[in-house]
């Protein structure tokens, strides 16, 4: 037992020295990556003897979310679950982020409570009628507000309270064991696999920089691209059926 003990904080010791190379690596320019990028790194991890892992959920499943939980967390497993922000910059959103031609503009992260502005905006164009239920929630939620996921008191949600108050809750009582918030984000990337997108628009979509099984590894997803996409994966949210784009 104190072996096992002395081991893992070790190797919490040796994670969080790599962090710290890393963090001085960015800080100085030798990597170029959206300031504070490395603390909202998410991986599978044993936490006192119990591993995190990911879940993909069914679309019944991800509504029955929606359906439970209340606004502005509704909204934002919607989101999540439909276009794959990460957690941290889904409570960066601003209304005024989602412009009149229906283009999600992602231009800042928050964790731990701080604002990081990112280096490069990442835009999300939504479909007017696959993704009609969520751009009418999200202008609602976010409606006189400085954050459209905001806390009662007007400062943008905290993603661990929500987790911990609502979506675990929310998730027994559904029947299902996920992990966190990404959980939705990691459904997103199987339903596009699945459906034979292009690993190139997956990582357009999600933000990977690491092109898997990718015939051109240069390319890269254009605006058009990763709309088809985003809607090829809205339509399986929808309780009516519409047309299917090829996606490449």
């Amino acid at each position: 037992m104190i072996s096992g003990t002395v081991e893992s904080r070790a190797t919490s010791n040796s994670l969080s020295s790599g962090c710290m190379t890393l963090a001085w690596a960015e800080q100085n320019g030798y990597l170029q990556q959206p300031n504070g990028w490395l603390e909202g790194i998410r991986l599978p991890r044993v936490t006192h003897g119990r591993k995190v892992s990911r879940t993909e959920l069914t679309p019944e499943q991800i509504l029955s979310f929606v359906a439970r939980l209340p606004e502005p967390l509704s909204s934002l497993v919607l989101l999540l679950a439909i276009v794959g922000l990460r957690g941290e910059a889904a409570v960066g959103l601003q209304p005024a982020d989602l412009d009149e031609e229906n283009v999600l503009h992602v231009r800042r992260v928050i964790y731990d409570g701080k604002v990081e502005t990112l280096e490069k905006e990442e835009q999300f164009p939504l479909d007017v009628v696959v993704h009609a239920d969520l751009l009418h929630r999200m202008r609602a939620v976010g409606h006189g507000q400085k954050w459209t996921f905001h806390s009662r008191s007007g400062s943008p949600l905290n993603l661990g309270n929500a987790r911990r108050r609502h979506l675990h809750p929310t998730a027994a009582a559904i029947g299902v064991s996920v992990g966190g918030w990404h959980d939705f984000r990691h459904t997103l990337v199987r339903w596009m696999r699945r459906a034979g997108v292009n690993p190139v628009v997956i990582s357009g979509v999600v933000g990977h920089k690491r092109v898997e099984l990718a015939p051109e590894v240069y390319d890269r997803a254009s605006a058009a691209d990763i709309g088809r996409a985003l809607g090829l994966v809205g339509r399986q949210l929808l309780p009516t059926m519409l047309p299917t784009d090829p996606v490449n």
